[in-house]
C-alpha cells in the first residue's frame, strides 16, 4: 500500500523530504519497512519514529543497526529515521518527558515554516485493547504474557480525553495531531471493524466545521479485499485510512 501512496507524494514539492510521522513505533518495524519500500523512489526521507518507552526505542535502535548489517536497508536509514522518546497523550506525570505536540513543533517548524503541509504520511498502530478486555480473556494469553501491558493497554489516565471511549483515547489524541500538523495521509491500525468505524465517526466530529475536507475509508472493508487479503468478515484488526483532500 505504500508503494501506491508513492505517486502521491510525488506531486509534493521535492525540494523537501518526504515526512512520514510513526507515532507509538514500539519496535521500529513500521518506520523501517517504511523505508525500505520508500527510499528507492525518493531522495529525501525524513521518518520521525516516537514511543514513550525507552526500552522500545532502544529495541527499535537494536533493530535498525542489525537490518542494516544485513542489507536489508539502505545506508541513509541511519539519518533518515529518527528514534524520540515523547508523550503520545501528553498528559503524563513526568514532566520530563516532552508531548508529542512540542516535540513535533519543534522539529517540524524549523524545516518547514512555510509549507502548507508538514506531514506526508502519520501512521500509528497504537495501544487499543481496553482494561476490561485485557483481564477478561478476550485478549489471548499469548499476548497477554509476551507483549508489554503498555503497548496494548492505554493508561486509566487517557480516560478524561472527551468524546471517546478509554481504549479509542489513543486515536483521539493523533488524529488531533493529524489535524494540527496538516497530515496528507492518516493510516491507523484498529483492534477490529467496530473500534475502526468508531474511529471514523470520531474524526467526522473533530473536523466538524473545518473548510479542509478529508476522504476517510476502513481498509479492508469490500468483500474481494477481505478474500484476497485474508481479513475474516467482522473479526480480526482494520486499518482506518484518512486523504486530506487538497
Amino acid at each position: 500500500m505504500a508503494l501506491d501512496r508513492a505517486e502521491k507524494f510525488k506531486s509534493s514539492d521535492q525540494a523537501r523530504p518526504v515526512r512520514v510521522i510513526d507515532l507509538c513505533t514500539g519496535t521500529g518495524c513500521i518506520s523501517l519497512l517504511l523505508h525500505a519500500l520508500l527510499a528507492p523512489h525518493f531522495h529525501q526521507l525524513e521518518i520521525t519514529a516516537i514511543d514513550i518507552s525507552p526500552i522500545a526505542l532502544a529495541l527499535a535502535q537494536r533493530n535498525l543497526i542489525h537490518n542494516l548489517q544485513l542489507g536489508h536497508l539502505a545506508p541513509s536509514a541511519t539519518t533518515d529515521i529518527g528514534l524520540h522518546r515523547a508523550d503520545v497523550l501528553g498528559h503524563g506525570s513526568d514532566k520530563s518527558i516532552p508531548s508529542v505536540d512540542s516535540l513535533l513543533q519543534a522539529k517540524l517548524s524549523t524545516t518547514s515554516p512555510d509549507q502548507d503541509t508538514v506531514c506526508d504520511l502519520l501512521i500509528s498502530n497504537p495501544p487499543y485493547i481496553s482494561q476490561t478486555e485485557f483481564r477478561n480473556g478476550t485478549t489471548s494469553r499469548s499476548v497477554r504474557r509476551f507483549e508489554p501491558k503498555l503497548a496494548l493497554v492505554p493508561p486509566p489516565s487517557g480516560s478524561r480525553e472527551e468524546d471517546c471511549r478509554p481504549e479509542d483515547v489513543f486515536y483521539h489524541r493523533i488524529l488531533a495531531v493529524a489535524l494540527k500538523f496538516k497530515a496528507k495521509i492518516t493510516v491507523l491500525e484498529c483492534g477490529d471493524i467496530l473500534q475502526a468505524n468508531r474511529v471514523v465517526a470520531l474524526h467526522r466530529r473533530l473536523v466538524s466545521g473545518q473548510s479542509v475536507q478529508f476522504r476517510a475509508e476502513v481498509w479492508p472493508s469490500q468483500e474481494r479485499d477481505l478474500a484476497m487479503n485474508g481479513f475474516h468478515a467482522t473479526d480480526g484488526s482494520r486499518g482506518v485510512i484518512i486523504h486530506r483532500l487538497p
